[in-house]
């Protein structure tokens, strides 16, 4: 009885794991690192480390409140002005264009590549 108990409780654990995710239907594949509120509180920037194309990203130490969050190999930064992507893990795309880079950029992310989504 107990083991049965355990073992649906990991199943539903499992399978609300897996459902968070969404399948990947670009062929440019990103994990995504974390989510940023865009500048004039128009949607949120998508901070990925893509990982089918290394060129797209450069390598990279991300700083979250003034701490060190990590160093990664292929960091993006997407625009996302409607937050579709909230709440997902990995980010799939094909097709993308060029974001110029913000007066107010912090110096430290001023390498990184901005893209928005368009496919």
């Amino acid at each position: 009885m107990r083991a049965t108990f355990f073992i649906g409780l990991f199943s539903l654990l499992l399978l609300s794991l897996t459902s968070c995710s969404d399948p990947c239907t670009g062929h440019i594949e990103s994990n995504v690192l974390y989510f940023k509120e865009a500048p004039d509180h128009q949607g949120q920037l998508v901070y990925a480390n893509v990982l089918n194309k290394p060129d797209l990203g450069v390598q990279q130490t991300l700083m979250r409140e003034d701490k060190e969050y990590g160093t990664f190999p292929h960091v993006i930064i997407i625009a996302d002005p409607q937050m579709k992507l909230k709440g997902r893990r990995t980010v799939c795309f094909d097709e993308f264009t060029a974001q110029a880079k913000p007066a107010d950029i912090d110096l430290r992310e001023e390498n990184i590549p901005r893209i928005k989504i368009t496919k």
